[in-house]
């Protein structure tokens, strides 16, 4: 048979079962690539498992002075004055091969969570924001589109308040195609930038429009980002330096009616407590 000829019938029979079963042919390169997928998941665990248990060796390595003065019953006081080696801070010892394992399994979700775990030690570990900076630049290069994306933003504002943050759960905001995500980053960016006076402004701003654009997103559970914010535009509206404290009426140890602004013009201490 000539060339030509064993072309046509190859072509004739492809047509052939594609008419029988359009899906069968459709469905056989998707199930070569989810095993792909499936392996390249379980080689990303398999490494950053053995980097958790790297990291977890660096920390008791680092921390080594401080748990043997524990041991000898030093007193919090002395315990203060040990100074860690900071060549031994383990973001510093293990943090670049974890970034060069999120580079090479970038797009996995065990990558995904180390990216998490990066961004919270890094931010906490002296001189070693060039790594964090690196995570958000794949964190945006990879996992823009991902809903999981939402674990690493939604209590960002417990971390540094870096510009590199900053610009990251903005760059988010806008370019995540996630609802829940984009709310999740509005709302940490205007915790961040409501901590300080000079950009109170902005987080003032921010926390309305998660209140207008994002108050039927749900928040966790059953409770949505308007019942949320209701707390947080409370505090930063009226409970700021500067502000006059709200009314507070209660009873004294006594049983005698008390309200604070009886005492305007002194000095007060108020101490809130509870046991949880």
């Amino acid at each position: 048979m000539n060339q030509p000829s064993h072309r046509f019938r190859a072509i004739c029979f492809g047509i052939a079962l594609l008419l029988v079963s359009p899906t069968a042919v459709l469905a056989l390169p998707s199930l070569a690539v989810d095993k792909t997928d499936e392996k390249q998941e379980e080689a990303a665990q398999k490494a950053f498992d053995e980097l958790d248990a790297k990291m977890s060796e660096a920390q008791e390595e680092y921390y080594k002075p401080l748990s043997e003065a524990q041991a000898k019953g030093l007193s919090p006081k002395e315990m203060e004055k040990i100074e860690l080696d900071p060549e031994l801070d383990p973001v510093k010892v293990v943090g670049p091969e974890m970034l060069k394992a999120i580079e090479k399994y970038a797009g996995t979700e065990a990558a995904l969570k180390a990216c998490d775990q990066m961004i919270a030690l890094g931010g906490r570990s002296e001189g070693q924001a060039w790594m964090v900076e690196k995570v958000f630049g794949l964190l945006e290069a990879h996992y823009m589109e991902n809903e999981d994306l939402i674990n690493v933003v939604r209590y960002a504002y417990y971390g540094s308040s870096s510009p590199a943050l900053l610009q990251f759960l903005d760059t988010v905001i806008s370019g995540s195609p996630h609802r829940k995500v984009q709310a999740a980053s509005c709302y940490a960016l205007a915790k961040i930038k409501g901590k300080k006076e000079e950009t109170r402004s902005e987080g003032l701003a921010l926390l309305k429009k998660v209140q207008d654009d994002y108050g039927d997103v749900v928040y966790r559970g059953d409770r949505v980002y308007a019942d949320k914010v209701k707390g947080d535009l409370f505090e930063m509206e009226n409970l700021q330096v500067g502000c006059v404290a709200p009314e507070i009426i209660g009873k004294e140890i006594s049983g005698s009616l008390m309200q604070l602004s009886a005492f305007r013009g002194k000095v007060v201490l108020l101490d809130f407590w509870g046991d949880w």
